[in-house]
């Protein structure tokens, strides 16, 4: 939408635009980043609440070992990822202070 015109500007992850840009050179030229947040911590992988917790357990540790699995690796390169890392709670307070940050601003909407 920036780069049809109908918006003037966007955020956007920059995971997702790392990916965007790779597979569309042509963007880069089109379009500019103004600022940046973070770095913040990337989204979770989470499971359906009811999944046994065996299953849990194997399909976290099968994240966790993929990083080193030559198997997997191109797949991981490939969408720009370097392995998967155990988080807690307290992993996203950097985003809790930026929405926080943006709250105290009056800055949660922009109209």
């Amino acid at each position: 939408m920036v780069c049809s015109g109908e918006v003037d500007a966007s955020a956007i992850d920059s995971h997702v635009l790392a990916l965007v840009m790779r597979d569309n050179p042509a963007l880069a030229c089109r379009l500019r980043i103004i600022d940046t947040l973070g770095p913040s911590p990337i989204q979770p992988i989470v499971a359906r609440e009811n999944l046994s917790a065996s299953l849990k357990c194997d399909l976290r540790q099968a994240l966790l070992e993929m990083g080193s699995n030559p198997a997997a690796r191109s797949r991981l390169d490939y969408a720009l990822v370097e392995r998967f890392e155990p988080v807690s709670d307290s992993s996203y307070d950097a985003i809790r202070r930026m929405r926080a940050a943006a709250e105290a601003a009056a800055f949660l909407t922009i109209r």
